[in-house]
């Protein structure tokens, strides 16, 4: 096996064929950060194995926000038997492993959930810590059941308590939209109201994930309205496999009215019906009051695995 560059043309037509290969991985998500972009494959021969695609900086590799998704993906394995698929998976991780341990100063990226043998990061310098090692942090996200949208039996009660109302407030009418610059504006009132402000490069990723997906036919923006008025906006981006709820923003005078169950609800639905979507990434449960509220729509947890280069000690 061994690693090389490759083309952005090449990698786009592996990502749609590798079972990790999520909308995250392709082109035109990489390149709504305006940075360059690094294409590299695994190859025995002539065969493509395994590939990756990352920011790349010039002390390495980057996770950029709101990159759910960024790691290794490898080609369909399934016709194999459990030993083999297990033995290619294990031998293409380790040699990414030594690959971007060797090269870059940084090194960090987030696997999908399927890859889980994470021994091949987790061995590099076992006995040699001082020499520079992976850590590997644990995280999670929902996946939830949209194949039946309507059925809500597996609401919280809370959730299926705002639904109610929201159905019968005849004001709460949910429509496809465009402005992307609302969706900034709402998105951005939820981070002030923590007290926190977004950093420039955190706009400028949002307005340009949001324009790129939308023209790649890749993502679709939703918005609430009460009485005109806009009270919730929801970015969902989409591949072959499901859809990723990746942004929300909440006009903080309609926050407590349960307008956030009606507004993801009508979406499901509406990528369901229209999309032929059967699931949603809720895109992360790792914080305690995101994590609570993504779960009271019934999903299930997924863990997942983050890799992070610590360097040598000196």
């Amino acid at each position: 096996m061994v690693i090389s560059e490759w083309n952005k043309k090449d990698w786009d037509i592996f990502v749609d064929s590798s079972p990790q290969g999520m909308v995250f991985h392709k082109s035109y998500f990489l390149e709504s950060y305006e940075q360059p972009v690094k294409y590299l494959r695994c190859c025995k021969g002539e065969e493509n194995l395994a590939g990756l695609a990352f920011i790349e900086l010039s002390d390495g590799m980057k996770l950029m926000p709101y990159q759910a998704f960024s790691g290794i993906i490898m080609r369909d394995f399934s016709g194999l038997d459990e030993y083999k698929r297990n033995e290619n998976a294990f031998n293409i991780l380790e040699i990414f492993a030594g690959y971007l341990f060797q090269r870059y100063c940084r090194v960090e990226f987030i696997n999908h959930w399927t890859i889980i043998d994470m021994r091949p990061f987790d061995w590099l310098n076992y006995h040699e810590r001082e020499k520079g090692h992976y850590r590997i942090n644990i995280y999670y996200t929902s996946l939830l059941d949209i194949s039946r949208p309507t059925e809500t039996a597996g609401y919280a009660r809370l959730r299926r308590r705002d639904l109610k109302n929201g159905i019968e407030d005849n004001r709460f009418i949910t429509k496809e939209s465009d402005d992307i610059e609302l969706l900034n504006k709402l998105h951005g009132m939820n981070f002030k109201k923590q007290n926190i402000e977004r950093a420039e490069i955190e706009i400028k990723a949002l307005k340009n994930i949001c324009q790129n997906l939308m023209q790649a036919k890749a993502g679709k923006l939703f918005v609430t309205y009460i009485n005109d008025e806009p009270a919730v906006a929801s970015f969902f981006i989409y591949d072959r496999f499901r859809a990723y709820h990746l942004f929300v923003g909440t006009d903080l005078q309609s926050k407590d009215l349960g307008v956030g169950t009606k507004n993801l609800y009508d979406c499901c639905v509406y990528l369901n019906e229209n999309l032929n979507i059967k699931e949603l990434d809720m895109v992360g449960i790792n914080s305690p009051k995101r994590g609570a509220y993504k779960l009271s729509y019934g999903g299930k947890i997924v863990p997942y695995y983050q890799v992070i280069k610590v360097p040598p000690k000196e």
